[in-house]
């Protein structure tokens, strides 16, 4: 962060300024009254520095660039463009923003958090010597990274919306007090899971996750809901954070020659993009997937080559809502507009396969606007049903709506010593938390708000991955969770629209995938 150092000139010798020790270029920046952070995973994987101590380590490249994140970080300047508009939201005054990349990796989504907290530069930022700019932070997606940005955090008492971290170690109060999220817990979750695997009789399953906190939770929490039932797990493995490829085959082995063919799985598509790589290369078949919330929507997954694999995935999903601007507003975001945003240029690389820049030495060729969307990235244009988007959409609003409150408090009348308001010019980021955690509001007619733990309401639809009209994957609706039913009421499937691994359909594989039930001995799940 900042480091105080003694300046020669004024202010005198004795005084202490600010210096930034490193840049970190943000994605996107627009100045307002009020700013709010947002990190999102504009790419996926990442490229670590040699770390000889001879010289300064460069930075971490990364790589892998995610159009579906892109999309979450539009989603959100929308938002705040929408709130600026509005005569009735915060009248007035305006919010800006820096967006920051976290890569999908802890180490870089603390850069990320440090560079939010820091400002652009010196002069931006008065953090050093008064509240800081930054109220709050719309961010992270996966649960490690949130981690790391919850503790960052934490000292400032500066709040956080999280639109895609449903880790259950959250719910901790003591040690995530800012922590807010607008997805559903995963104790929900793997208590849904644990309700399908029985449905259908899935007696021996496979675990595999990612090697961090989400996953480790998800698969406690999961084991502690299969206790009692006839579902008995016939191993567990872990996918490294880092692409190792003699782990990755020893995974792949163990798959292979369990008779376990149903797996469920708790990972973030960074991990698991090489693996399923390797899985591919592998030719491995025949595997029934039951997907988390992480991957159950990965757009990177939809290509057709993956079909032969993947299909007939089931999973949950986060609840779809809808957004009225989002696709027209996508279409504004072209190198035209944004001449020297790399994020840009990378988007129409990703999305048409072509230089925007006209470089000369560039391995693409050059656009000429004719190109169409490559197949496997064109969901980024897909805003028939938005999910994590509108997870962002929703955590925007509620930071919106909180303010809102704060500042309609009247003096004499305030929540705070000796009823004391918010001052609107210094406001406080622990101030706005208050609002924050009393918030009601709603939007396209869903009603948002936090329980004590900054936690919302449990709602899943059940998606399965099915052969689309062109050969690619595409995401069938066959059911719903509801948290908010009776204990054994809340899953609600349409069994007969479901395609199951093998390209089967529920009335014509009643046994299909039951047939490895009894070949292996059963043991007790711990």
């Amino acid at each position: 962060m900042y480091t105080p150092i003694s300046s020669n000139t004024s202010p005198p010798s004795s005084a202490k300024v600010c210096k930034l020790q490193n840049s970190f270029e943000p994605g996107f920046v627009a100045k307002g009254d009020y700013i709010i952070g947002g990190i999102f995973p504009l790419h996926y994987n990442q490229e670590m520095p040699d770390l000889n101590c001879t010289y300064r380590p460069p930075p971490v490249k990364c790589n892998g660039f995610d159009p579906r994140a892109f999309r979450w970080a539009q989603t959100m300047r929308l938002a705040v463009e929408e709130i600026n508009q509005s005569a009735e939201l915060l009248p007035n005054y305006t919010l800006g923003y820096n967006i920051f990349d976290s890569c999908g990796y802890p180490l870089t989504g603390q850069r990320a958090a440090l560079a939010v907290l820091n400002g652009l530069s010196e002069d931006d930022s008065p953090t050093c010597s008064g509240a800081s700019p930054l109220l709050a932070v719309i961010g992270e997606s996966g649960s490690a990274q949130s981690m790391v940005v919850s503790r960052i955090l934490q000292p400032f008492r500066i709040p956080m919306i999280s639109y895609f971290s449903s880790c259950a170690c959250f719910t901790d109060r003591k040690n995530h007090p800012t922590f807010f999220r607008v997805i559903p817990n995963d104790d929900y979750q793997v208590k849904a899971i644990a309700q399908l695997l029985v449905r259908f009789n899935f007696t021996w399953v496979g675990l595999v996750r990612g090697d961090h906190e989400y996953g480790r939770f998800a698969v406690q929490g999961l084991l502690r809901e299969l206790q009692g039932t006839k579902v008995c797990v016939a191993y567990q493995e872990i996918i490294p954070m880092l692409y190792n490829r003699q782990r990755t085959l020893e995974i792949l082995q163990v798959m292979r020659s369990s008779t376990a063919k149903v797996v469920v799985v708790f990972s973030t598509e960074g991990e698991l993009t090489p693996f399923l790589s390797d899985y591919m290369t592998q030719n491995i078949t025949g595997i029934q997937w039951v997907a988390s919330e992480a991957l159950i929507t990965a757009s990177v997954f939809t290509a057709s080559e993956y079909y032969p694999y993947l299909g007939g995935t089931i999973g949950f999903g986060i609840r779809k809502g809808k957004i009225s601007g989002l696709s027209d507003y996508l279409q504004t975001v072209n190198p035209q507009m944004y001449l020297n945003n790399t994020l840009v240029k990378e988007l129409w690389e990703a999305l048409y396969g072509c230089d925007p820049s006209l470089s000369s030495g560039s391995l693409l060729p050059s656009c000429s606007g004719q190109e169409s969307l490559l197949e496997q990235h064109s969901a980024y244009m897909n805003t028939s049903s938005p999910r994590v988007a509108y997870n962002v959409y929703k955590a925007v609003y509620a930071f919106a709506h909180s303010l809102h409150n704060l500042l309609l408090c009247q003096p004499g009348s305030g929540p705070f010593q000796y009823n004391s308001c918010a001052q609107s010019n210094n406001i406080y980021p622990w101030q706005l938390q208050h609002y924050l955690q009393e918030v009601t509001f709603n939007i396209a007619g869903e009603e948002v708000n936090f329980d004590l733990d900054g936690d919302s309401i449990s709602y899943y639809d059940i998606l399965n991955w099915q052969r689309g009209m062109g050969g690619n994957i595409e995401y069938v609706n066959v059911g719903l969770f509801d948290g908010t039913k009776p204990a054994g009421e809340e899953l609600l499937i349409q069994e007969d629209r479901i395609m199951w691994a093998g390209h089967q359909s529920e009335a014509s594989c009643s046994h299909c995938v039951f047939t490895f039930i009894h070949q292996m001995p059963a043991f007790e799940i711990l």
